[in-house]
């Protein structure tokens, strides 16, 4: 049964009864009593209760403010539903007035400091401005003020995170459903989140600049419930009244939890002592019908400011949980986060060095906090970055840190069977083929009977593939083929694996000189067949890439065949881009450009053609020896 929307004379109606009663729906910084409503009859109604200093001051200035929001949905306005509004809005306003919390500051002495000190922080006043936008207007003036009082340090944020905990909310990875499109760029490695792990949203958020915002939500008998406060004063009184013994500020955050949830048991209270028929209300969910913007006027349901800067963020980012082990707790973590990503975009850049230095900078800081997931995953791009450079002494010691940090328990399997992938890979390399073969035979045993969210075939299909390898580096014939085997059989389930073990082996036979040849050809052939010359998937468009050039370069220089040739080479001309912003795409690029100068050079007699394409790869080598991976 669908809802049918108010019609005109009933928002009218119903606007005439809300604002008799003494509700606003503009969210100016002095209406106390709002309300909102939307078309499918979806009403909400918000108490905001400020704590103020006894100081005289010409701009609004508030040590923290609660706001306690009942939303709830129904089907008509009958004359009972609106006799239900009625006694609701009473109850409210009576509670409204009847809210107290006693503030106690230590302020005597130290009246002219704060005021000088508001004055040069908080924005002047715009008349009628709504106050999510006077809030966001004071946070930005906190941001940009920082160096003019005293930060939350270390031992002050510890002592808050330790209070939390004592009242129930521990750091965590959640993140609260008005803030699951992400947060302004800035504000993701400023947040701390802390929770518990009952059904409705309960946050602290703690932000750096000593913005403190707690919301306690709740469901009951259909009506949403949100009890919450907001203070942008931390640092501020931090800062004016940090030479007094008795003023602790994590106490204060421990006094104002304990009220607002005192604050929600009194809305509760009020509905059960309401005469409501709960078939007059309709079940709804908050997300959708509270976080839209089809309220008539302003929505005045107490959103955290942090959501309200989301809203006008012309970007968002998500908080990067995944790569840690443990919730943080404190700011230099999440700071050092963005030593991280920074450095994953230096690497695009080819600025390794600078990389290197951002990531080891970084596990400092990682390996004190104990987050072994980041920690294993820096040691992991850093052997990236050692790899690239053929440093493969300095890759493996990067590696070998890597295991030793993964064994303590914290580090997801996918981790572990990367760093043994990592390991087989460069000692296969450096022709170590004991050591290699030890870590592909781990990879085996770890994913034989493990379930994991990783790709199992293709981890399981790459290690037998070079073990069937370093079998026939070893004259183990009958083994290699048994590997072999297997890896092709994974293949069939995984192309990656297939065309790289078609790759590989070929190879392989043409290392081995002229009278192996045709055994690489037939390799070479029979991979490109396995999937035809169509270069539109990134799962193996590279691999593929690889195949088709070996394949060219066989019929130039071995098996000569010039129209095979030149079929090969126009088609990746046709249909692939070289990322040259890349290191793979640019040493594609260089033996395509080498290939098509050999092909002009050998067969068309062009030696124009044959310079310029000489010419190309010549540019790209020289950019490949100035970023270090070639000598």
């Amino acid at each position: 049964m669908s809802i049918r929307p108010f019609s005109s004379l009933e928002k009218k109606i119903l606007r005439n009864i809300i604002e008799k009663s003494g509700w606003q729906n503009k969210g100016i910084i002095d209406n106390n009593l709002r309300y909102s409503m939307k078309k499918d009859k979806t009403l909400l109604f918000t108490i905001k209760h400020p704590i103020v200093l006894p100081l005289h001051l010409n701009i609004p200035f508030e040590v923290a403010f609660f706001r306690v929001s009942l939303a709830f949905k129904f089907w008509n306005l009958s004359q009972k539903m609106s006799m239900i509004i009625l006694d609701l809005m009473k109850k409210l306003k009576s509670l409204s007035s009847q809210i107290s919390m006693k503030h106690d500051l230590p302020i005597k002495g130290k009246e002219s400091s704060i005021l000088n000190m508001m004055n040069s922080i908080i924005p002047d006043k715009i008349i009628d401005e709504n106050e999510r936008a006077w809030l966001n207007r004071i946070r930005v003036s906190l941001m940009n003020k920082r160096d003019q009082f005293k930060a939350l340090n270390k031992e002050k944020v510890k002592a808050i995170v330790e209070i939390l905990k004592l009242s129930g909310l521990e750091p965590t990875f959640k993140q609260p459903w008005e803030l699951c499109k992400g947060l302004p760029k800035i504000r993701t490695s400023e947040t701390l989140f802390f929770s518990n792990d009952e059904l409705y949203d309960e946050f602290f958020i703690l932000e750096k600049g000593g913005y403190f915002t707690y919301f306690k939500d709740l469901m009951y008998n259909k009506f949403y419930i949100r009890s919450s406060f907001d203070s942008y004063t931390p640092c501020i009184l931090n800062d004016v009244l940090n030479d007094v013994s008795d003023f602790k500020i994590e106490t204060l955050a421990k006094n104002w939890i304990m009220f607002a949830r005192l604050i929600l048991n009194s809305l509760i209270e009020i509905i059960d002592t309401g005469n409501i028929n709960q078939n007059e209300l309709v079940q709804f969910k908050p997300e959708k019908e509270l976080n839209s913007n089809n309220f008539e006027s302003d929505n005045n349901f107490p959103f955290s400011a942090l959501h309200y800067e989301s809203i006008i963020s012309k970007q968002l980012f998500p908080i990067h949980n995944d790569l840690f082990n443990t919730p943080p707790t404190n700011f230099e973590v999440i700071k050092t986060l963005n030593h991280y990503t920074n450095a994953e975009e230096l690497i695009k850049n080819y600025n390794f060095k600078e990389a290197t230095n951002l990531l080891n900078e970084s596990l400092i800081v990682f390996n004190k906090n104990r987050q072994s997931k980041i920690v294993v995953s820096i040691l992991l791009l850093l052997r990236k970055i050692a790899s690239n450079l053929s440093q493969h002494d300095i890759a493996i010691n990067y590696l070998q840190n890597a295991l030793n940090t993964a064994k303590s328990g914290y580090v997801p399997i996918e981790y572990i069977v990367n760093i043994h992938y990592g390991l087989g890979k460069t000692f296969f390399q450096i022709k170590d083929y004991n050591k290699a073969l030890d870590h592909f035979n781990v990879i085996i045993k770890f994913l034989e009977n493990e379930k994991v969210s990783l790709n199992k075939e293709e981890f399981s299909g790459m290690a037998y593939l070079y073990i069937g390898l370093i079998n026939l580096e070893q004259n183990n014939v009958s083994e290699s083929k048994r590997n072999f085997r297997k890896s092709l059989d994974l293949g069939n389930n995984c192309i990656k694996v297939k065309l790289k073990y078609y790759l590989l082996r070929a190879r392989y036979f043409k290392d081995k000189g002229q009278n192996y040849l045709s055994q690489a050809q037939k390799l070479m052939k029979l991979g490109i067949n396995s999937v035809g010359l169509v270069f539109n998937n990134n799962k193996y468009q590279n691999i593929l890439i690889d195949l088709v050039l070996e394949l060219t370069e066989f019929y130039l220089h071995y098996h000569i065949d010039s129209k095979k040739a030149n079929y090969l080479l126009t088609r990746i001309k046709n249909e692939v881009t070289f990322d040259k912003k890349e290191l793979t795409g640019m040493h594609k690029a260089l033996k395509w450009n080498l290939l098509m100068s050999n092909y002009y050079s050998l067969f068309e007699k062009n030696n124009e053609k044959s310079k310029y394409y000489l010419k190309q790869s010549e540019i790209l080598r020289a950019q490949l020896k100035n970023i270090g991976v070639l000598n």
